[in-house]
């Protein structure tokens, strides 16, 4: 039975390829023009929309801009008070994290017992330790910070143990 269905589309083929063209003539007339574009009375009052919405856009950033401006303007400037005014180290260091992280700065620590890692630890002060490795991370002296997009702005500082 297979052998009589192989012969009958062998000869079912050459009748196909006789009316090949009457296949092809339905396919062109389906075969639609590209859409017209839509009449110039319509694109104008789009642009001119869109034209404004950028501007305002413009505008509303501006305005944000020059007020973060200000905002930290006034945080640089109380920095500058506070150091005027004799304070002392850890004070200044306090308001500049704290001027960092209104930035927009990530704040990171370092964890007791992790390995200090130079691309992001600062170690400032060694304490022997008992039953811990030289080298391993006591304590965060103060905080690191890394921007937005993860590059490190400022490392932690660290205690390490001496040995």
């Amino acid at each position: 039975m297979r052998k009589q269905v192989v012969r009958k589309q062998r000869k079912a083929a050459p009748a196909a390829a006789t009316s090949g063209k009457q296949k092809v003539a339905p396919a062109r007339q389906r075969v639609q023009p590209p859409p017209e574009p839509p009449p110039p009375s319509v694109a104008p009052p789009i642009d001119a929309m869109l034209d404004g919405a950028v501007d305002s856009l413009r505008r509303l950033l501006g305005e944000l801009l020059e007020q973060r401006l200000e905002s930290v303007a006034r945080d640089v400037a109380e920095v500058h008070r506070t150091v005027a005014g004799g304070a002392d180290r850890e004070r200044v260091v306090a308001l500049l994290d704290d001027l960092l992280h209104a930035l927009g700065a990530s704040r990171f620590t370092a964890e007791p017992l992790d390995v200090v890692d130079p691309l992001i630890h600062a170690v400032v002060e060694e304490r022997r330790a008992d039953g811990v490795p030289s080298g391993v991370i006591l304590e965060t002296v103060r905080p690191g910070f890394r921007s937005g997009r993860g590059l490190v702005l400022a490392k932690a500082a660290v205690m390490v143990s001496g040995g």
